[in-house]
């Protein structure tokens, strides 16, 4: 009988204990200075290196599963591109110049935008303090507004990426395969 009672009181100090650690894990992910997947004033979003091809007429797409995101995005909102891999590095700051239009392909959702900081030579992630780490499916992460002054400063302390080293990316990422979203 005793026995009983010893494993119903491990089992209750288990399953209290998993929710105390469920309701840290919440609280820690509210402190978190982003938020995967989440429209704000200012983003990041995951785009391919592609965007090099691109860096004069700058556009943001989105595949026909992020069409509720997409939609979130309008005119006026700050977006700070991520290229992923192999640059794994946050390059500039860009502004949605456009709404929402659909067009046919594998990015079908789109956004013009304007550079409000043109590309330098980027910041990892690291380098900025942010523990997140992108996941397959992820396209876009929701920033605080004091994140964003922070990026936004270490950015300007960066040159300008000058003309001819843009040509270099343009014409290696050009090869790949694709087109400039995530």
């Amino acid at each position: 009988m005793l026995e009983i009672e010893v494993n119903k009181l491990k089992r209750t100090v288990h399953e209290l204990t998993e929710l105390l650690t469920k309701e840290e894990k919440e609280k820690e992910k509210e402190k978190r200075p982003w938020k995967r997947n989440t429209v704000l004033n200012y983003m990041i979003k995951l785009v391919h290196p592609e965007i090099y091809c691109q860096i004069d007429n700058p556009k943001l797409g989105f595949p026909k599963n992020r069409r509720g995101i997409a939609q979130q995005l309008s005119p006026g909102h700050f977006v700070f591109i991520y290229v992923t891999s192999p640059e794994k590095k946050i390059i500039g700051l860009t502004k949605v110049v456009s709404n929402l239009t659909f067009t046919e392909g594998k990015w079908p959702y789109s956004v013009d935008l304007e550079w409000i900081i043109p590309p330098k030579l980027g910041l990892s992630l690291r380098d900025l303090g942010l523990d997140m780490r992108p996941r397959p499916g992820d396209t876009i992460f929701g920033l605080t507004d004091e994140k964003a002054q922070e990026i936004i400063g270490a950015l300007n302390s960066q040159d300008d990426l000058d003309d001819s080293t843009l040509m270099y990316l343009n014409q290696k990422y050009s090869e790949s395969e694709g087109v400039n979203e995530t």
